[in-house]
């Protein structure tokens, strides 16, 4: 659609047909929207579904990186998710094109500098899924207020189930309820940490892919 910037005696700026109209150097350029004959290389077929399938899966991450990256494009001109494809669009695919797959162990959603915890892991049920970290008793403050985050990403349906800001590093444990539609497939799950302040966070763990139980009737 073109509009005109200066009403009817104003200069037509945007799409109108096959011709793009915009202003250069206070002059208003016209050209005609040519079409693309030659066949897409390899390269660039391959470039394309990688593409494809990162941001499919991403978008459904969003809500994590938010936060994930919050500090890591602090101060700069990126936002958290712009962060998070640039960092992970390129390397989680892996294979020959067209037969690409997702290694769900390089996916990071998020990175800082709070600890990442020890001894993490991640257990299912037909209902939830249980984390669990080693708590110290002797943790000291604010490193025993930081706040878990736990993702599950479930690949056949392209959803994720998440909490931000879960129970305190001190508690040891948290789960994940599961909605039904969920129940009996594969996730790939991770748990980070964030300062209750939101501040700061740890980098993101990748626990593996869970089997999900199908509950019995």
């Amino acid at each position: 659609m073109a509009v005109s910037q200066g009403g009817i005696n104003g200069p037509v700026v945007g799409k109108l047909n096959k011709l793009v109209s915009y202003v250069l150097n206070g002059q208003v350029v016209v050209r005609s929207i040519g079409t693309v004959t030659a066949q897409s290389t390899v390269p660039q077929l391959s470039a394309r579904m990688k593409t494809s399938i990162s941001s499919k899966l991403l978008k459904v991450l969003q809500e994590f990186f938010n936060v994930g990256f919050s500090i890591e494009v602090k101060g700069s001109t990126k936002n958290a998710f712009n962060k998070a494809v640039e960092i992970n669009s390129r390397k989680m695919t892996v294979g020959v094109y067209p037969n690409f797959q997702v290694d769900y162990s390089k996916i990071e959603l998020s990175r800082g500098i709070l600890k990442k915890g020890e001894n993490l892991l991640a257990a299912a049920t037909d209902e939830l899924i249980s984390f669990s970290w080693t708590a110290d008793l002797k943790m000291a403050w604010p490193e025993s207020t930081d706040l878990v985050m736990m993702i599950a990403y479930f690949p056949q349906e392209n959803r994720s189930v998440y909490k931000i800001g879960g129970n305190p590093r001190s508690t040891g444990a948290d789960t994940l309820t599961l909605p039904p539609s969920l129940k009996g497939l594969h996730a790939e799950t991770y748990m980070a940490f964030v300062a209750a302040d939101r501040k700061q966070v740890s980098d993101s763990t990748y626990l593996g892919s869970l089997n999900l139980p199908v509950q019995q009737p």
